[in-house]
């Protein structure tokens, strides 16, 4: 179950090990579960509970979503080494902005209480263009 750093920003890779250590030393243990996502997956996400059987997990089409850009991150907690999202949830939130972290857990569109991200202060907008002007 555990989601490789690969595709992940380096810096944002960076943020996330100090947030892990930080839930550690408060006795909670996570695993990754996603990070980054291709268009292609981003948009095989979004397709289920609309196209394709499911309830609907994301709000985000293929480029409006930070994991496709490697600078989100998805969690569960592990407890009694069993893997499971009920956790400290306010916790976990609480440290992941200690650490420069936004948490889905306050988000008003879609409430992603495993999700943080890392936007390094630009919109989606502009990291879909930056990408684009890469091309």
């Amino acid at each position: 179950m555990s989601a490789s750093r690969v595709g992940l920003d380096p810096e944002f890779a960076a943020k996330l090990a100090l947030f892990e250590k930080k839930l550690l030393a408060n006795g909670i243990k996570v695993i990754l579960t996603d990070g980054y996502r291709s268009i292609e997956q981003q948009d095989a996400l979004y397709a289920k509970g609309r196209t394709k059987p499911g309830k609907i997990v994301t709000n985000a089409r293929g480029g409006f979503s930070w994991h496709n850009f490697g600078n989100a991150a998805d969690y569960a907690f592990v407890v009694n080494g069993k893997v499971t999202w009920d956790g400290p949830w306010a916790t976990f939130g609480k440290i992941a902005r200690q650490c420069g972290l936004e948490w889905g857990g306050t988000f008003k569109s879609i409430i992603d209480r495993p999700h943080v991200q890392w936007t390094r202060g630009k919109t989606l907008a502009q990291m879909r263009q930056a990408a684009a002007n890469k091309k």
